[in-house]
């Protein structure tokens, strides 16, 4: 395990369902947090540290990644049986965590995730871009 621990799937998924799906191979608990990694990674590397986040470990992580990750692992961990066996729950939180993650991505909801630093002249920026062009004023014609 990365990030995740087992005792964090056990907040989600019972042991005995956990050990069916898995077949008791903890390998495929593994294989489901890398994917849902990469969901992640694929979503915020740009603008977030994304490696210190996923570096920190028990009350340190982020609560927010910390369910995003659950979510979207147990999504990928039921992917091994059958559709109609997946609980509704599973798709539901899935299907929300993406979209939150995606409103992350384009700025329409925000986290408190580490964001990306860089050194500029002995001053710390983001990657984050703030303000716009000064709003432009309809003229009617004439």
């Amino acid at each position: 395990m990365i990030f995740l621990t087992i005792t964090d799937f056990l907040l989600k998924i019972s042991d005995d369902i956990r050990n069916q799906i898995t077949g008791s191979d903890d390998a495929v608990l593994d294989d489901a947090e890398i994917h849902a990694m990469a969901v992640i990674q694929d979503a915020l590397y740009q603008k977030y540290d994304l490696d210190a986040e996923f570096a920190k470990t028990g009350d340190n992580r982020h609560k927010n990644l910390l369910r995003w990750m659950l979510n979207l692992a147990l999504y990928f961990l039921y992917e091994r049986i059958p559709d109609n066996q997946v609980p509704e729950r599973v798709v539901k939180n899935y299907d929300d965590t993406v979209i939150e993650i995606k409103n992350i991505e384009i700025g329409k909801r925000n986290t408190s995730l580490a964001k990306l630093t860089r050194e500029d002249n002995g001053r710390k920026e983001t990657n984050v871009r703030w303000g716009s062009n000064k709003k432009r004023t309809l003229t009617p014609f004439d």
